[in-house]
C-alpha cells in the first residue's frame, strides 16, 4: 500500500481502506444494540408508544425505522406532517398500521 508523506493512502491506491460495499464493524454492532434492545424492551416500549399523540406515534415509527430499514428516498417529512389535519393524520397512520399489523 502506497501512503503520502502524511500517512494517508496516496490517490490510485488499489488496496487503500475498505473495500466497496463491505460492512462497517461499528455500524453493525450499533444496528444489531438497537436491534436487541427493542427486542428485550417491546412491551415497554409499546405502553410508551400508545400514550403519545397520534404526531408523536408517527414520528416514532419513522425515527426507529431508521435504524432498521434501509433507506429507500430521502424525503423531508417534518412539513408534510405539519400540514396534515389531525383527522388526515388519524387516517394515515390507522393506514400504516393496518398495512404492517401494528395493531
Amino acid at each position: 500500500m502506497s501512503r503520502n508523506k502524511d500517512g494517508t493512502f496516496a490517490p490510485g491506491n488499489p488496496g487503500g481502506g475498505r473495500p466497496k460495499g463491505s460492512k462497517n464493524k461499528q455500524t453493525e454492532n450499533i444496528r444489531q444494540f438497537f436491534i436487541d434492545f427493542v427486542d428485550r424492551n417491546k412491551e415497554e416500549l409499546q405502553n410508551d408508544f400508545e400514550i403519545l399523540e397520534p404526531k408523536e406515534r408517527f414520528k416514532y415509527i419513522f425515527d426507529m425505522a431508521k435504524f432498521f430499514l434501509p433507506t429507500l428516498k430521502a424525503v423531508e417529512f417534518g412539513n408534510i406532517l405539519d400540514e396534515l389535519t389531525e383527522d388526515d393524520f388519524e387516517k394515515l397512520l390507522n393506514q400504516i398500521k393496518e398495512q404492517y399489523n401494528l395493531n
